[in-house]
């Protein structure tokens, strides 16, 4: 069991030994899958800046979102400023506050015929 211990932990020390050294790299199997690697780090590359730009825009939806949902709370308020304010009732109050001359129809509308 000693054996299998000191052996285990000499090889693992020689793997590390081996990539701190840098010998790792030239190992055939690291030369014969060169571009398998390479491609491994690009993909990870455009996966980790994909993340980030997605991340970015879901922050910009965010924003946005709370943006619209102000603009239509004040779209509403100035719905029910301006319904208040076209009633008739409000209409002779400003024009009596305005000394207008306008005065309210006390007679019916209706059609001229030719």
């Amino acid at each position: 069991m000693n054996e299998k211990n000191s052996t285990e932990k000499k090889k693992g020390g020689r793997i590390l030994n081996r990539i701190i050294s840098g010998e790792i790299f030239t190992s055939r199997i690291i030369t014969d899958n060169a571009l398998l690697l390479a491609l491994i780090v690009l993909y990870s590359f455009i996966y980790v800046s994909n993340r980030y730009e997605y991340e970015r825009e879901l922050v910009k939806i965010d924003r946005l979102t709370k943006q619209r949902d102000k603009l239509k709370n004040n779209l509403l308020t100035l719905k029910s400023e301006f319904s208040y304010k076209s009633r008739q009732t409000e209409i002779e109050k400003m024009l009596k506050e305005a000394d207008s001359d306008l005065k309210v129809a006390t007679k019916p509308i209706y059609k001229v015929k030719k």
